[in-house]
């Protein structure tokens, strides 16, 4: 069902942007907001629409923390437009995927599952510059498209213990959420080990470190300082995310759960595996050619020498080798053929 959306632009432009929404997919919603999936003018979005007045002012929040992130953010969606004025109020944003928890089933295998979490606490790094915490990053907060995660649930954001990102905006207002004391890298963590086992979170942190190593031993020593991060401690995402890419610093793997970006893509990992056959291909051919070369250098002397041969003559013919048994040898016989002569020519001469 396609409807047409007459939205504010963002807090720092003025002004509205008519949008024609195309409501086609996944619908879903929770106490405080509705979410529908849809397209608009060819590109994956969410409009999120609140039911109450709290979830209002989170999407107001919302708005705003997208407003400051800016376009081209990797691990977020861009802001298309908002209302909140008149009507129920709404967000509208480019999207990947779907949220994590709607995906039940869903297990990453290394190196997939360490380039996500890398993903991941680059986002929160991101957040941290601008001075905020996500405070809801969980599988239904940060969504997945088989290749990317987005973080998803921006309203939930608190400072991170400066004041300056909330001086004169909606960031200042309060929105009633209960705000999780954990840190964003031990909840980070925790939604890496649910993409590793599948499981939900309750465990304690040294179990869920133990599930990791048989995993992947590289990934569970890298986010083990984040597993025991506690409120009010301070451990940098941006060192979880360096510490992910010292411990596997290969290049991206094979995506069996890759999805071709537009016609005739084909994933990076057949596009590797095409060039790799390429190589093998080539390298064969040249083998064969120093084959043909060799059989060649060999076959040329003997043509060479019958080329050379004068006109008419002929190659005399192999000597037959002598035949068993008492024959005399021929150089015998015709040895004593002359010596017969000789003597007949004696005897006349006589």
């Amino acid at each position: 069902m396609e409807e047409n959306l007459v939205l504010q632009r963002t807090f720092s432009r003025s002004g509205t942007v008519a949008l024609q929404f195309d409501g086609a997919g996944d619908a879903y919603g929770n106490d405080l907001f509705s979410y529908r999936h849809g397209r608009v003018e060819g590109r994956d979005c969410l409009l999120k629409t609140a039911l109450t007045p709290e979830g209002a002012r989170v999407l107001r929040r919302e708005a705003e923390v997208y407003d400051r992130l800016g376009e081209g953010r990797p691990g977020f969606g861009r802001l298309l437009g908002f209302q909140s004025a008149r009507g129920p109020s709404c967000l509208l944003v480019t999207r990947r995927g779907a949220p994590i928890d709607r995906s039940p089933d869903l297990v990453l295998v290394p190196p997939r599952l360490n380039l996500v979490a890398r993903d991941l606490f680059d986002a929160l790094d991101v957040l941290d510059r601008l001075g905020f915490r996500h405070c809801a990053v969980s599988a239904a907060g940060v969504s997945f498209d088989g290749l990317n995660i987005e973080m998803q649930e921006l309203g939930h954001v608190q400072p991170n213990g400066r004041a300056e990102p909330l001086q004169g905006s909606a960031l200042s207002t309060p929105t009633g959420l209960p705000v999780d004391p954990a840190p964003d890298v031990l909840a980070a963590a925790r939604l890496v080990h649910r993409l590793a086992t599948g499981q939900g979170g309750g465990k304690p942190p040294a179990a869920m470190l133990a599930d990791l190593e048989r995993v992947d031993p590289g990934l569970a020593r890298a986010l083990e300082p984040a597993f025991h991060a506690e409120p009010g401690q301070s451990i940098p995402a941006h060192e979880v995310a360096a510490e992910l890419r010292r411990s596997r610093p290969a290049q991206p793997p094979a995506r069996p759960d890759a999805r071709p970006s537009g016609p005739g893509t084909a994933p990076r990992a057949a596009t590797a595996e095409h060039r790799d056959d390429a190589v093998h291909r080539a390298a064969f051919r040249e083998l064969r050619r120093r084959q043909r070369e060799a059989r060649d250098a060999v076959a040329t002397p003997a043509a060479a020498t019958a080329q050379t041969a004068p006109a008419g003559e002929r190659t005399p013919p192999r000597p037959m080798p002598p035949r068993s048994g008492r024959s005399v040898p021929v150089p015998v016989l015709t040895g004593l053929i002359v010596v017969l002569a000789l003597l007949a020519a004696a005897l006349l001469l006589r």
